[in-house]
């Protein structure tokens, strides 16, 4: 709320929209003065009535009382000089000689139109004397036209541009502004956080104020208003009044979400449209993305699981709640969209994730589908709105060549097609089958099925053990048993390479 911690200058009197749609029709040099009181004045006697510090108020048209109050003005250090037209008509300007005498007298000449000039001497003298009333008038004003209308981002942006006298926009947290015009300039680093902050910019101030926060606190639209001036009292006002303002927008959000909830199937055809959208995601887009609770700034990590074979009634909704639950109880905390042959997901990060992340992910994905007969691919992160379509194509990429394998990340395609030309290299196979041969039949198999399943892992034998479901201890028996049949050193990297390809080439051939 203001405060007098900090006097009105004529400037932040022609910023906050205390005249109106007023004009400075001179006298810039002295816009900077601080007011202290505001004085009528119809006649002479009035106008040399007036002391320093005050604003003068002409409520007589005659042009020699502007000159007269113009010298006073300069002579006892009156702020300003205001004129007042009536609301309707038109009226000419002061004369070019009067505008150019108050230019040289550095005394700010100001018009501005209203049918009683008390009315606008009652609104000066209040926000120059009792700022905080001024304050009060303009939330009550506020807070009434919000409760008089429906609180959707369009009708706050009218209320508080009227009201206020502010350019105001609505913008979530990638910086798409989904109503409004953006500030130029705006700070990057304003939409970082959960918190209410202003800043200072080249040309006053901006004020952003969250609207709607997720569960982790991280904000998904955000309400930011751009007022000219510096006064530190008006900037508190236009937050506090910007704080009531966001809370009847959160309350459109929450009904939006709501009925958005209810249309559940819409979201896999919003998905479609954004993903279609490629690089240029329209900001009507990006603000049904925003209501449906979809976070799009940050860096995106996608998932696509499809099932591996036909199944009768495998992409229904209860399967896919039971899916959002082992996700979310592994920790993955995504937006996980069903569609027509399988399920969108995706992670977002505040910044960029390290490459090691692909194998926890691949790691808990393989926990979540378990036994289900469904496989699922893993895309490169990519940032912004434009990510979430990147990443989730490479992710139905990589969910399309899994082969045996239940989860696979984009960049092992190039090595998984590279195995896979073995097949297709009868020579190669023959060799490969050749290499591989002491361990047919042995132990029914599981030496060779061991082995295979060791060297997808990357020769982690926790990983390994997970996917054979065997104790770790097992796996490195087999292994060692492995090296001593084959008479190879699963550590040489020569030797591994050659080994997995065997393997890689024996099952592409069976398959």
């Amino acid at each position: 709320m203001i405060d007098d911690a900090d006097s009105l200058t004529v400037r932040d009197l022609l910023e906050i929209g205390v005249l109106g749609d007023a004009s400075l029709l001179a006298g810039e040099r002295g816009v900077d003065t601080e007011v202290a009181d505001v004085r009528l004045a119809a006649d002479m006697s009035a106008v040399e009535a007036c002391s320093a510090g005050d604003l003068v108020i002409l409520t007589g048209n005659q042009p020699y009382l502007v000159e007269v109050a113009l010298r006073r003005a300069y002579s006892a250090d009156v702020r300003a000089v205001v004129l007042v037209r009536p609301s309707t008509g038109s009226h000419p300007l002061p004369s070019t000689a009067t505008i150019s005498f108050a230019n040289r007298l550095g005394v700010p000449l100001v018009q501005t139109r209203g049918d009683d000039p008390l009315l606008v001497a009652d609104a000066l003298r209040t926000a120059v004397r009792r700022p905080e009333v001024a304050a009060a008038r303009l939330l009550n004003a506020v807070t009434a036209r919000l409760g008089r209308s429906r609180p959707d981002p369009r009708s706050v942006i009218t209320i508080l541009s009227g009201e206020l006298h502010v350019t105001c926009a609505v913008i979530s947290a990638d910086g798409t502004a989904i109503e409004g015009v953006s500030p130029p300039g705006l700070p990057p680093d304003l939409l970082i956080g959960s918190v209410a902050t202003t800043v200072e910019m080249t040309e006053g101030f901006a004020v952003a104020v969250p609207v709607e926060t997720d569960r982790t606190g991280h904000v998904h639209l955000w309400l930011v208003s751009h007022a000219r001036g510096r006064n530190k009292r008006w900037a508190e006002t236009v937050m506090q009044i910007s704080q009531v303002a966001s809370w009847a927008l959160g309350n459109w959000v929450a009904a939006e979400r709501l009925e958005t909830e209810r249309r559940a199937r819409s979201r896999a055809s919003l998905l479609s449209e954004l993903l279609a959208s490629g690089d240029d995601v329209p900001p009507q887009l990006v603000q049904q993305a925003v209501l449906a609770g979809w976070r799009l700034d940050g860096w995106h990590t996608g998932v696509y699981a499809m099932p591996s074979q036909p199944a009768p009634n495998i992409l229904d909704t209860a399967t896919t709640e039971r899916l959002r639950v082992e996700l979310s109880r592994r920790g993955l905390h995504g937006q996980l969209v069903e569609g027509a042959e399988g399920w969108s997901f995706w992670l977002t990060n505040d910044s960029e994730p390290p490459q090691s992340q692909h194998r926890e992910l691949t790691r808990k994905l393989a926990q979540v589908l378990g036994d289900r007969p469904v496989v699922a691919g893993i895309g490169r992160p990519h940032p912004g709105v434009a990510g979430v379509g990147r990443t989730l194509g490479e992710a139905r990429e990589a969910a399309a060549m899994t082969g045996s394998a239940k989860v696979v990340h984009i960049d092992e395609l190039g090595v998984r097609r590279l195995l896979s030309m073995a097949a297709e290299t009868p020579a190669l196979v023959e060799q490969a089958m050749r290499l591989l041969e002491p361990l047919v039949g042995v132990e029914d198999g599981q030496l060779l099925r061991t082995l295979a399943v060791y060297l997808d892992e990357e020769s982690v034998t926790s990983s390994a053990a997970v996917r054979l479901k065997v104790h770790r201890n097992t796996v490195a028996q087999r292994i060692n048993r492995v090296e001593q049949l084959l008479g190879v050193s699963l550590l040489n990297p020569d030797e591994r390479l050659a080994v997995h390809l065997a393997c890689r080439a024996v099952r592409a051939s069976d398959e």
